[in-house]
């Protein structure tokens, strides 16, 4: 074939339709001897692909979690604001009548205890914070109760 402009191009898609498989006409069986046929390994690429869709969806799956964080911080930050803003104008009095109505037992012999000795301000912020923490915990284990 030393002169192949003898030919025009609808006598090469002659030839290459006689000599080359028609892809669309073909079954995936068939497709899958060709390529076998050809020497073509395509296992090492399907790996790889299928790594690539593992990897999107663990991406999916972590966009969505943070996604779910994101919606439940505002409402959190809310609560430990008006938290806050309740030990500014809570006295001595207020925490213990506080934990005589939630707490009993070994918890509200504890939290006497630190009420009594606390000294200061920060001290008595500890102290509601640890309440309120508590709380938060019975809140949670309720709520993941059926």
């Amino acid at each position: 074939m030393q002169d192949l402009e003898r030919f025009d191009d609808r006598t090469w898609r002659k030839l290459f339709v006689f000599l080359l498989p028609d892809e669309k006409k073909m079954t995936r069986h068939e497709v899958e001897v060709e390529l076998q046929h050809l020497g073509i390994d395509t296992r090492p690429g399907l790996a790889r692909l299928q790594q690539g869709l593992e990897k999107m969806a663990a991406v999916c799956d972590a966009r969505a979690t943070l996604a779910a964080a994101k919606g439940q911080r505002l409402p959190l930050l809310a609560k430990l604001h008006g938290m806050a803003s309740k030990v500014s104008s809570l006295t001595k009095e207020d925490l213990r009548q506080a934990i005589k109505d939630r707490f009993s037992g070994t918890a509200r012999a504890a939290f006497f205890r630190k009420l009594d000795s606390a000294a200061s301000e920060a001290d008595l912020r500890s102290l509601l914070a640890d309440m309120s923490k508590l709380d938060t915990l019975a809140e949670e284990s309720d709520d993941a109760e059926p």
